[in-house]
């Protein structure tokens, strides 16, 4: 199966649940986001450049970033090395492969009420709009036997070590292996 005929769902729990739960500060708009989002959706992340903040980042036109199953380090190295580092908060994330209407659904590694996927982020200039766009991209990695993807999912104590400075790429490889057991 091919990749791109995968739908995902990120199913969003409320801005207030997330800030008591993880302790978070939360100055926003996004009080109450789309509780299913998908591309385009702004979903809740906590970034590398403000970790005790939440915020709402539109998922990307390219809302996955597959890896795949056997991770070629140069390849990783080269398509990871200017990227920032976020984790998105979810309760659940649902993948469909629009043919087949099969469905999987991923949820906390932690078997608690939050599921956290580690993710990538990024900020362009638009200069006609005069504005600073934010974007986010989760990270998945091909699973067997249907070709489709699995995301890359963390455990609440996962999550510092995913967003901080402290792990450079070769690292950030093999912490991304260890997922996959």
């Amino acid at each position: 199966m091919n990749n791109d005929n995968f739908k995902e769902t990120i199913n969003i729990p409320s801005s207030f649940f997330i800030t008591s739960t993880l302790n978070l500060e939360f100055k926003g708009e996004a009080a109450e986001s789309n509780p299913a989002a998908a591309f385009g959706f702004s979903v809740p992340v906590i970034t590398d450049e403000c970790p005790g903040k939440l915020q709402y980042f539109p998922l990307s036109k390219n809302s996955h970033y597959s890896l795949k199953k056997e991770v070629n380090q140069d390849l990783f190295m080269q398509a990871m090395s200017n990227k920032n580092f976020c984790v998105i908060i979810c309760n659940s994330i649902d993948i469909e492969h629009e043919e087949s209407k099969k469905k999987r659904s991923f949820k906390s590694r932690d078997k608690g009420p939050l599921a956290f996927i580690a993710g990538v982020w990024d900020v362009t200039e638009d200069p006609l709009m005069a504005a600073t766009l934010f974007s986010c991209t989760l990270l998945s990695m091909e699973s067997e036997p249907d070709g489709g993807r699995i995301p890359l999912l963390l455990t609440a104590n996962q999550i510092n070590s995913w967003i901080s400075g402290s792990l450079d790429l070769k690292q950030r490889l093999q912490f991304i292996q260890s997922l996959k057991s």
